[in-house]
């Protein structure tokens, strides 16, 4: 096909011969699919473990003992529902988000969503933008981009007519009518699959713990599982008998749901955000701010609204009109959409013709300003006074314009043709930008130093202006500023941000080393930002937030979007995650209880001469009441607070007593009833009773504090375990406690469960955990 043409573009009918064909920009779904949640969560080792256990149980008539599979089932269900759930809700904000672009199709430029672009459709792309396919460039106005996404390399690259351009790269100055020649999945950037949606949180911290215990446990359960079926067997030459003991052995050391209750925790928490106009890209980002002690931040779009206004022209030698109609004129010829851009224009009308224009330098970040060329000979430059002024008391005026929260910018005229640097400029007058603060910024930014956040605010304004703004919200060390223009090539990064808070003139670069000096100091980094100049730093952090509407290249790099451009939106997702961290953290204690006792009778139990002390079904509603449901509502508690990194204090120090103790008292209670000659039904009727009592004595310690809704949930629980001791224990092979001859030695346990666990708990922290305590 030849080139398209430049004046008009695709016509409908080429448009429609394009998607016949299929040449189509059609993206991939970024979320899970349906299917994909549903395998997930179905085909699992554990799942194809109680299957198998499952069908063995099945083959030996005891139907009874298949109950253990309810909770497993249910999981699948419920589990899979809230994914579900959670991943149509930020489908539907994703599809609202959808990014569009300027295509110029039957001679006119309209807007579309990128996934409906065609090959050799013509594109208008301008800085701040996302190049969403491989393309020519046909038209320009001096284009830089940024490829980092593919090369890794983050110097700006200059593209002129005819030059190719490749998808996922980032456009840094200028604007460009680019010809589409490779869309879709023929596209570069997916070929490669590395452009800028591709996430970089692949695992979660707690995640990696949960997935590290599951690899040891998948070694352990096989094997001790058919030792213990070998010994079992050989010892009473009872094939039931041996398959129901080692099915008890292996469904207990099964965390049934840990998994399960981590992925959905984090789905529901993306879902509550939804409702707060929060796209969340990434689930384990949740976690990732949730331990965030350090947020960057530029100023505009989060302290202030990135409303600016005209605030004032200073003149020093045409009138304050003149002076507002170049700046004006410059805007137009550079089709700058900033809104810096969009103040001097709206400042008043322009109705004039645009003078022939014969070149332009568009405004990039690590410029700092744009000019045009006219071709009656005149040369004007906009942009920051200390980048384009030489004379140092023009630039103090303007510091001092700065330090009374104005942006500020330096209008000059050069005589000579401007291109890369701005030869003897001539000052016209200052242009004083005024940019609205947040009414809520100050109480925002003190509930996060409250919560242990500390803040550092990187902009790419005058140092003087970012400080007056950062004093004016109350900001800590709000005072402590410094100018990077200033720091010069080889500054020591990690003192710069442990003695200053404000960095202005910040270049893109500058910023990401800043983050990364943060985080070689041990912190966990969040960045926040609207333009294509805060991506670097977002890509760099453990976290990237972005304000929507300013820049598909931040949009596309961020891990959370604020939809509703309201910074204030970080509180929610901050607490969203703390809290699902914290939960989790909680009750995965409870689960582990249950592994850690199962391994260690098991163990035990392959060398006394009794079988298994009891059977899958004796079990299910003892794991059901201790630790099913219970944890299902403590996940839903508000905890806000920094996550501690509680998950192996809580194991220790809640989970191994209880395990302990309820291997001891298992293996006092099968010595008894050997010595003794019980039946298996009341030995394992006492046993599990144990179990049970130890499982509420450590649910009581993981729910503290204890509210009166905490306090409720507890007693209702513990009553419906009293009532399956007493009354409904049949179905689970579990007598009666109370009319059944050992209602004695079931009142001593009911006695001394409690005392016994806070005896051991006291041991073990004191003894063997005293320096993780302290």
């Amino acid at each position: 096909m030849k080139a398209t043409d430049v004046n008009t573009g695709l016509n409908d009918t080429q448009v429609q011969q394009q998607i016949k064909a299929g040449h189509t920009n059609k993206i991939s779904q970024n979320s899970t699919s349906v299917t994909k949640i549903l395998s997930k969560n179905l085909f699992t080792l554990f799942n194809f473990i109680n299957l198998f256990l499952a069908f063995i149980i099945f083959s030996t008539g005891s139907y009874e003992n298949l109950f253990f599979l309810g909770p497993v089932i249910a999981n699948f269900l419920i589990g899979s529902y809230q994914e579900v759930k959670a991943k149509k809700r930020l489908d539907h904000l994703t599809f609202l988000n959808r990014q569009k672009v300027q295509v110029l199709r039957n001679g006119h430029i309209q807007q579309i969503y990128q996934d409906e672009l065609v090959l050799h459709d013509l594109i208008e792309i301008h800085r701040g933008d996302q190049i969403p396919a491989d393309g020519i460039i046909r038209q320009s106005t001096q284009i830089e981009v940024d490829e980092a996404n593919l090369t890794g390399e983050s110097n700006s690259v200059s593209k002129k007519n005819s030059d190719p351009v490749l998808s996922g790269s980032l456009v840094l100055s200028g604007r460009a009518l680019v010809e589409l020649t490779a869309v879709g999945a023929q596209s570069f950037a997916n070929k490669l699959a590395h452009n800028a949606r591709q996430q970089k949180h692949d695992v979660s911290q707690l995640m990696a713990i949960i997935n590290r215990i599951i690899r040891i446990l998948t070694y352990i359960i096989i094997p001790l599982g058919l030792i213990l079926f070998l010994v079992t067997f050989y010892k009473h030459h009872n094939l039931n008998q041996a398959i129901l003991g080692t099915s008890a052995s292996i469904i207990g050391m099964i965390p049934q749901g840990l998994v399960l209750l981590t992925s959905v925790a984090l789905a529901v928490g993306a879902m509550h955000l939804t409702r707060k106009n929060v796209l969340v890209k990434s689930l384990t980002a949740l976690e990732a701010l949730a331990r965030v002690d350090t947020l960057c931040l530029d100023k505009t779009g989060t302290i202030t609204t990135g409303n600016l206004q005209l605030a004032q022209i200073i003149p020093l030698q045409l009138d304050q009109a003149a002076l507002l109609k170049i700046c004006q004129e410059i805007m137009l010829a550079t089709k700058e959409h900033n809104e810096t851009a969009e103040a001097l224009l709206q400042a008043a009308p322009y109705s004039e013709k645009l003078p022939e224009i014969a070149s332009v330098v568009a405004f990039s970040s690590a410029r700092k300003w744009a000019a045009v060329n006219w071709q009656a000979g005149s040369h004007y430059a906009i942009g920051a006074p200390s980048f384009l002024l030489k004379d140092q008391q023009q630039i103090a005026t303007a510091q001092q314009y700065a330090q009374q929260g104005y942006r500020v910018l330096a209008l000059v005229k050069s005589a000579q043709i401007i291109t890369d640097t701005v030869t003897q400029p001539q000052l016209l007058g200052y242009i004083l930008i005024n940019d609205e603060i947040r009414t809520t910024a100050a109480d925002t930014f003190e509930y996060l130093r409250q919560q242990g956040i500390q803040i550092k605010v990187i902009s790419g304004d005058d140092p003087a202006t970012v400080q007056n703004i950062a004093q004016k919200i109350h900001l800590p060390n709000g005072q402590a500023a410094l100018d990077m223009s200033t720091i010069g090539a080889h500054p020591d990064w990690n003192q710069l941000v442990q003695n200053y808070t404000v960095f202005g003139r910040t270049l893109p670069e500058q910023k990401q080393k800043l983050i990364q000096a943060l985080q070689k100091n041990d912190h966990k980094v969040a960045m926040t930002g609207d333009g294509v100049n805060d991506v670097l730093a977002m890509r760099q952090s453990d976290c990237g937030i972005a304000i929507a509407g300013n820049s598909d290249a931040a949009e596309n790099a961020a891990d959370f979007v604020l939809l509703n451009k309201n910074f204030d939106s970080l509180i929610y997702v901050l607490n969203e995650g703390r809290r699902v961290i914290n939960n989790i953290e909680r009750v995965a204690a409870l689960y582990l209880i249950k592994t850690m006792y199962s391994v260690l009778l098991t163990i035990l139990f392959i060398f006394v001469h009794t079988g298994y002390p009891f059977y899958p079904a004796q079990m299910t509603p003892i794991n059901a009441l201790t630790v099913g449901i219970p944890t299902f509502f403590l996940a839903l508690r508000p905890d806000f607070s920094p996550p501690a990194g509680r998950f192996f204090r809580n194991v220790m120090q809640v989970a191994l007593p209880a395990a302990i103790d309820i291997t001891l008292v298992v293996m006092a209670i099968a010595l008894y009833g050997h010595w003794q000659k019980l039946p298996f039904s009341q030995t394992s009727t006492l046993a599990v009773l144990a179990i049970s009592l130890i499982g509420f004595a450590a649910l009581w310690v993981i729910a503290r504090p204890i509210n009166r809704g905490t306090l409720t949930i507890f007693l209702l629980l513990f009553v419906l375990n009293i009532f399956v001791f007493t009354i409904w224990g049949w179905p689970f092979k579990l007598l009666n406690i109370v009319t059944s001859p050992i209602r004695w030695d079931s009142l001593i346990i009911l006695v001394l469960f409690y005392p016994l666990y806070l005896i051991s708990r006291e041991i073990i922290v004191r003894y063997f955990l005293k320096n993780k305590k302290q």
